[in-house]
């Protein structure tokens, strides 16, 4: 009995953190999934589809933002194969691309879309920023962990999206 509580518990716990995967959370969006960054970089459609995306939420006049991203890009350099994608929450394009060529980041970089395109307001009520959500099941995580993070707050949460993509 005690066993079988236990279990209904855990799926109950569960079903209350799975969250869509990065694919579903476009599917409102007619261009589905981008396909390119906002330098016109492409993104495979393996991105989407191996494990769960880390997605960082920044604006362009962010100190806190450009700090967190520069450390993000740091510890990437080491995490081969990690799966993030920066969200600028700019309404202007030209802004973005010219903060992702100056920072030289190398991940890729898109601009949030509005209506039903919009990422932020499926995963989160907060407007903060840096916010660093997954897309994607992170059944062992919060799924979004609002303002700037550690170096080890980042490298755990790269491992954990390795664990999450190998069981995949």
């Amino acid at each position: 009995m005690r066993r079988a509580l236990l279990l209904a518990g855990l799926l109950v716990l569960g079903t209350a953190q799975a969250a869509p995967g990065a694919e579903a959370l476009f599917a409102r969006c007619a261009a589905g999934a981008p396909r390119a960054d906002i330098q016109g970089r492409p993104i495979d459609e393996g991105f989407w589809r191996r494990g769960p995306v880390l997605a960082v939420f920044w604006s362009t006049d962010c100190a806190f933002c450009q700090r967190h991203n520069e450390r993000l890009e740091r510890l990437l350099r080491e995490t081969p194969g990690a799966a993030v994608l920066g969200v600028a929450v700019d309404a202007e394009p030209g802004a973005v691309r010219r903060a992702v060529e100056r920072r030289g980041y190398r991940f890729p970089v898109v601009v949030d879309g509005e209506g039903d395109c919009a990422l932020r307001p499926q995963l989160t009520p907060r407007r903060v920023v840096p916010m660093t959500c997954w897309l994607g099941e992170a059944l062992t995580q919060p799924r979004c962990v609002p303002g700037e993070m550690s170096d080890d707050d980042l490298r755990g949460l790269l491992r954990a999206q390795e664990r999450a993509s190998r069981h995949s």
